[in-house]
């Protein structure tokens, strides 16, 4: 198992700006490039960004937007779909509608309110603002929606996610749903309006758009990366990350993969762990100093210590190893050895 005294954190590249266009034909399959190199990218501990926004609304968490209840300008949409990386929905007359028309568009987001015993399961109202097109997507299939969430308090709708990387409080629909251990779920009556400041829309952007075909299994590489974006070693929705963490992320997709490649490690890096996913299948080390052996004690299981020499630990420095350890392992990165200094009263 590697070893290293040397901590520090950075910080990773900015995402370009987007202009607003309307939806191109979105019914063909389109690739990305396969010569896309890992980057340094930030990354945080979020799910899907700022799930519910205020203090009142603590204890709340959004499950999923629903597919029914949506209206545009006081009008039922009908047939509301996730196609690839964009909302289309029908009007009353059966047109379509899509891209930039979308604004201002209301949806009913299915929140679960776990303040209280039993939880219960309430709806909250969100809009649309400004529509427009995702520029790190090259096929012309993904848009950015700017969403608002109701706040009873004040009778207005308010920011629903927290500014990302460009400062944009954005979000990229994507076609399931994501529970509170991070699981991620297919439904048919739900889809995720994930914003681009958490990790769901981050991987999306990082190249692993679920939708792609012809690089083999890009849904589930995508769920192993939000995985992976919050070190969720155990794969229970529990975090060991802090927002703004510099990693470098890359995949083993078959031909026309990979998506993103393994290139030369940024200095002071190491190979943090493999990927699938249920969470780290073997691990070098953790992403800050939080307690490795306790980190595993969480979920025996699936990693064991390297100090049970009797028994073998799961631990991996190489792309490699991890896939000997278990072939599900989809995505590797490496990472900093950060260092906790709250852990030492600093």
């Amino acid at each position: 198992m590697r070893r290293c005294t040397v901590c520090i954190a950075t910080l990773g590249i900015a995402l370009g700006a987007c202009d607003i266009v309307e939806a191109p034909d979105a019914e063909a399959d389109v690739k990305t490039s396969t010569t896309e190199q890992k980057v340094k990218q930030k990354q945080g501990r979020e799910l899907q960004g700022r799930e519910l926004q205020g203090r009142e609304l603590q204890g709340r968490e959004l499950q999923g937007m629903r597919l029914g209840g949506a209206t545009l300008s006081g009008n039922t949409l009908s047939n509301v779909r996730v196609l690839k990386g964009e909302l289309v929905a029908n009007r009353p007359d059966g047109s379509t509608v899509r891209g930039t028309a979308l604004a201002g568009a209301r949806f009913r987001g299915q929140v679960i309110d776990s303040s209280v015993n039993p939880p219960t399961t309430t709806l909250i109202d969100y809009q649309i603002g400004p529509v427009m097109l995702e520029s790190s997507d090259p096929s012309g299939h993904t848009f950015l929606y700017t969403l608002q969430q109701w706040n009873p308090d004040t009778g207005t709708f308010v920011p629903a996610c927290d500014p990302d990387e460009d400062g944009r409080q954005v979000a990229i629909p994507v076609a399931a749903t994501w529970n509170a251990h991070g699981d991620r779920v297919e439904s048919s009556s739900m889809f995720t309006l994930g914003c681009t400041s958490g990790v769901i829309a981050k991987c999306y952007r990082w190249g692993y758009r679920p939708w792609l075909t012809g690089y083999g299994d890009v849904t589930s590489t995508h769920y192993a990366c939000t995985r992976a974006a919050r070190a969720d070693y155990c794969g229970n929705g529990k975090f060991h990350t802090r927002d703004g963490t510099a990693i470098t992320i890359w995949d083993n997709l078959p031909p026309g993969g990979p998506i993103r490649t393994q290139g030369p490690t940024p200095l002071l890096m190491l190979f943090e762990a493999g990927w699938s996913t249920s969470g780290a299948v073997c691990l070098s080390h953790t992403r800050w100093l939080t307690g490795g052996l306790l980190i595993a004690a969480a979920c025996p299981d699936r990693l064991v210590p390297p100090s049970l020499p009797l028994i073998g630990g799961t631990v991996c420095d190489t792309m490699s190893e991890a896939l000997g350890q278990n072939a599900a392992a989809r995505v590797y990165n490496e990472s900093n050895l950060n260092l906790n200094l709250d852990l030492l009263g600093l």
